[in-house]
């Protein structure tokens, strides 16, 4: 993957010219086009371009260590996460029914009492 090629790309598609990019990164348009041919950039180019052309150049990255590893271990973490919040929700909702019945039953019991009372009331 050559990321300068990759760069070029996405400011053509959003119809950026070189000068326009050299001049929202304070660098001149031929250190641009330079960059359009290398195949790796340092991270604060990369973090320039992307800022200007509001796309991510350091996905292309991914796949390759550390960042592979890295991103693993990120995705088991947010995994981990998103477990534990669903088991916490399903205990959450399971408490809920359950004090759904507990109300449903005292209304049932206040009904049941409310009559009792009436008919105590009645014979009196």
């Amino acid at each position: 993957m050559n990321i300068g090629e990759k760069i070029k790309e996405i400011a053509d598609k959003k119809n950026f010219s070189q000068k326009m990019i050299g001049d929202l990164i304070n660098e001149s348009q031929q250190s641009v086009g330079n960059d359009y041919k290398k195949s790796s950039l340092s991270i604060d180019k990369l973090l320039a371009y992307s800022g200007v052309l509001n796309h991510n150049f350091i996905q292309y990255y991914y796949n390759e260590e550390p960042f592979k590893t890295y991103r693993e271990e990120e995705s088991k973490d947010y995994q981990d996460e998103i477990d534990s919040l669903r088991l916490q929700l399903s205990q959450t909702n399971q408490n809920i029914i359950i004090q759904e019945e507990t109300i449903q039953t005292q209304k049932e019991l206040i009904a049941t009492q409310k009559v009792l009372i009436e008919s105590l009331s009645n014979k009196k």
